[in-house]
């Protein structure tokens, strides 16, 4: 029975190994490595004292593999095929790929840019599958173990082991019912801030603590409004202002996307800075070829809306 000696195995023995045996020739197994015919000699004594085995003998101008050899060939050759697999670029192709993608997704998202994600990814990858998961409070450490592969956010990205690319800016404006006391204005674009703070609001709770960008602008102006209904998302919200006095201020992209014949949309009258929307994924990431399309379609309908 051979018994490999000690010591630690050197891979490049295992390729020249194959060469030879495919080649019958150390000079033919050179010339296909482009290697010199002293160096695979050289390996091939290595190997041979390895494995404590000629491996290989003269028959003629060939070399035979040994019995043991011969037992060997195709197990080296199944290794250098899976290291082979293993080492390559990794690749992906849409149109056959049956990847599944795990998405965080806010309330905005959902209505502003997953509707256009997914249909350029049934588009270009038929057998991709989204899995939408609803943010909260653990998304972002979701994001670091690896249980989402990407989010977005509106906000400024967190940096650290979460990489980001900013989508577009977004500015908030206002909506309300065609019914409502302040429509013609809302329709003229004539709505004063006094107008704005003389009917109530609608607005969503999220869970963050800071405060509005809309409340802080006002506070630094001195001026408040009047908070009546709170809901957990932009949907209910829109619901809510039908044939009320309500008046809700929301991000210009959730208006176009949720617009109907009986609202009204209309410029906010007091300056609010937009913000960036980015794309977040951890560097783990970074390089996955997968994830690096998905990103780009998100680029891509994100630049055509």
């Amino acid at each position: 029975m051979h018994q490999m000696n000690a010591g630690r195995p050197d891979l490049n023995l295992l390729v020249v190994f194959d060469a030879i045996g495919r080649t019958g020739s150390v000079t033919l197994a050179a010339e296909r490595l482009s290697l010199s015919q002293p160096a695979v000699s050289h390996a091939l004594n290595r190997f041979r004292d390895l494995m404590d085995d000629p491996l290989f003998v003269r028959n003629g101008n060939r070399l035979e593999p040994t019995r043991h050899a011969a037992q060997m060939i195709p197990e080296v050759r199944r290794i250098l095929e899976h290291v082979g697999s293993v080492l390559a670029p990794s690749t992906f192709d849409p149109l056959t790929a049956s990847h599944t993608f795990r998405i965080g997704a806010s309330d905005y998202t959902m209505i502003s840019v997953l509707p256009a994600l997914v249909r350029a990814v049934r588009t270009q990858a038929p057998n991709v599958r989204l899995d939408i998961q609803s943010m909260g409070e653990t998304t972002l450490a979701r994001l670091k173990t690896g249980d989402i592969d990407l989010t977005f956010i509106g906000a400024d990205p967190p940096g650290g082991t979460l990489k980001s690319q900013e989508l577009f800016r977004e500015r908030f404006t206002g909506l309300l019912c065609a019914r409502h006391p302040l429509a013609v204005r809302a329709g003229q674009n004539a709505v004063t801030l006094d107008d704005y703070l003389a009917f109530p609001h609608v607005m969503v709770s999220f869970r963050d603590p800071r405060q509005s960008p809309i409340d802080a602008r006002l506070a630094a102006l001195g001026r408040k409004r009047s908070i009546a209904v709170t809901t957990p998302n932009f949907a209910s919200n829109v619901a809510s202002i039908t044939g009320t006095d309500l008046i809700m201020s929301l991000p210009s992209r959730v208006a176009a996307n949720t617009m109907r014949e009986d609202l009204i949309q209309f410029d906010l009258p007091l300056d609010v800075p937009d913000y960036p929307y980015s794309l977040l994924w951890h560097t783990r990431s970074d390089q996955d070829q997968a994830m690096i399309w998905l990103r780009g379609v998100a680029v891509s309908i994100s630049q055509r809306t």
